[in-house]
């Protein structure tokens, strides 16, 4: 069973930027451990998140799309939990994972440890909207990498610019089409596995 919920936090400035960094790893109780360019945002990110202790992921991606393309993964997806001793960033997305690519076999315990789990979670936010999101509870389990293509989800809502929203580990959202040529900026924050977060 997917529980799939997510809420909207604050709202805040992202800085230009170009480029992919990949879960950097930081405490959440001390930002100092984050390259001084992302401290700001990852503060304000941060500053409504009732527990802030553990270990962390940031991920920061901006680039310039072309129209009727995505920065991020397309299809619908949960991120799931990251499983810093197994998985493989290279490819981006789900624990190494992009709905229909090939990426590292995880066992089935570290399936569910990553996508059945109910802790853990993200933050997540943009500076150009191109991400839907779907919150409901929905009866079948995350196929590979997070994918659920295979829900049968309603219309869903938009994720709106510089707003911060808190997903938890089941979120179910995509990565859409811009609708011109845009300069989109991501800025993701990974929770801690074991984070309960009651907003």
């Amino acid at each position: 069973m997917i529980k799939s919920v997510s809420k909207e936090l604050n709202r805040i400035e992202i800085p230009f930027f170009n480029g992919e960094v990949s879960m950097l790893s930081f405490d959440l109780s001390d930002l100092t451990t984050l390259p001084i360019e992302f401290r700001e945002t990852a503060k304000e990110m941060i500053k409504n998140l009732p527990n802030k202790v553990g270990e962390a992921f940031l991920t920061v991606h901006g680039k310039f799309v072309k129209k009727s393309k995505t920065l991020r993964r397309g299809a619908a997806h949960i991120d799931g939990n990251y499983l810093k001793e197994v998985a493989s960033w290279g490819s981006g997305g789900g624990n190494g994972w992009k709905v229909g690519e090939n990426g590292m076999k995880l066992t089935s315990k570290e399936h569910a440890l990553s996508y059945e789990n109910q802790k853990g979670g993200m933050l997540i936010a943009s500076n150009y909207s191109a991400c839907k999101g779907w919150n409901g509870v929905f009866d079948d389990k995350a196929g590979i990498g997070g994918d659920c293509s295979h829900l049968k989800l309603d219309e869903g809502f938009m994720l709106e610019a510089n707003k911060v929203y808190y997903g938890n580990s089941q979120f179910v959202h995509e990565s859409l089409s811009v609708d011109k040529d845009v300069h989109r900026i991501m800025y993701r924050i990974t929770l801690p596995i074991n984070h309960g977060c009651k907003l």
